[in-house]
């Protein structure tokens, strides 16, 4: 990453100890977490992201990143966001014990979300299990200030893996379940479903997708396939945010030597820029 990056990506930054405004467990191990913080609320765009640290606490060392799910209004004032969350290690478990009035650190807007390309009006988002975090604040941005209309893909293995179901139809979109035990919607992978749609309903103008590397690995054949552009948000390990600590590259597609940040270079990135296998 060079400086120059580095300086621009340190102009948008704002870091503040913030009041959790609620804290509600959505499904078993899943949680919606909204933070007092109106000032990067407002600057925030769907894709971008947070990192999160609990204070005066020795584990988790380093912060974690969490995509911002939502922006929050009251009495028409952005009030602060959301963000939703899987329990996954010592750092979100600790988090998942936290109350409304307790605090965070948060830094942020980071990262480059997703981008418009000129004319669309029809959208696939594509999500499996938490990858829905970044989506649904995508949908309300495509609704409300784009007019674009929106079908939400949501798979999981279970139905206690699909999120967000209730929160997209409300956005106006149309949503399409899949999960592996049969348990909700059909049974499968959600990119199964996403290529019955292309080939019967028409392709979309775009697919914007976030979930494990091997539904963005299919979704970008998919979208290959039907010349279709995708972008694909990654789901990485981060230990700072902005390009210094080397722990999220990722791998240029094309044979092409280097890599990328999925912090500064991402974390939304053109599914054939990057490798993945």
């Amino acid at each position: 990453m060079s400086i120059h990056n580095l300086s621009q990506s340190a102009q948008r930054m704002l870091q503040k100890k913030v009041e959790i405004l609620h804290h509600v467990q959505v499904e078993p191990g899943y949680f919606r977490m909204g933070l007092a913080f109106p000032e990067l609320a407002r600057i925030a765009r769907p894709g971008q992201f947070v990192m999160v640290k609990l204070p005066d606490r020795s584990i988790p060392l380093l912060r974690r990143p969490f995509s911002v799910h939502n922006r929050l209004v009251e009495k028409g004032e952005v009030c602060g966001f959301e963000i939703l969350y899987k329990v996954v290690g010592q750092g979100t478990r600790a988090m998942s014990g936290m109350i409304a009035g307790e605090v965070l650190d948060v830094l942020g807007p980071l990262g480059k979300g997703f981008s418009y390309p000129e004319g669309i009006s029809d959208a696939f988002l594509v999500g499996g299990g938490i990858g829905v975090a970044p989506l649904y604040y995508l949908a309300l941005d495509l609704a409300e200030r784009r007019k674009v209309r929106s079908t939400a893909f949501v798979g999981g293995c279970s139905s206690s893996d699909v999120l967000c179901r209730e929160e997209f139809e409300q956005a106006g979109a149309k949503v399409c379940i899949t999960t592996e035990d049969c348990s909700l919607g059909e049974e499968g992978v959600i990119t199964s479903l996403v290529q019955k749609a292309v080939e019967s309903d028409g392709k979309p103008d775009i697919i914007y997708a976030c979930g494990p590397r091997a539904m963005l690995r299919s979704l970008s054949d998919i979208a290959g396939a039907h010349d279709v552009p995708c972008q694909v948000s990654m789901e990485t390990v981060m230990a700072c945010g902005f390009g210094v600590c080397l722990g999220c590259v990722l791998e240029k597609a094309g044979g092409g030597e280097g890599y990328l940040h999925a912090c500064t270079d991402g974390p939304v990135f053109d599914s054939r820029t990057i490798v993945l296998d």
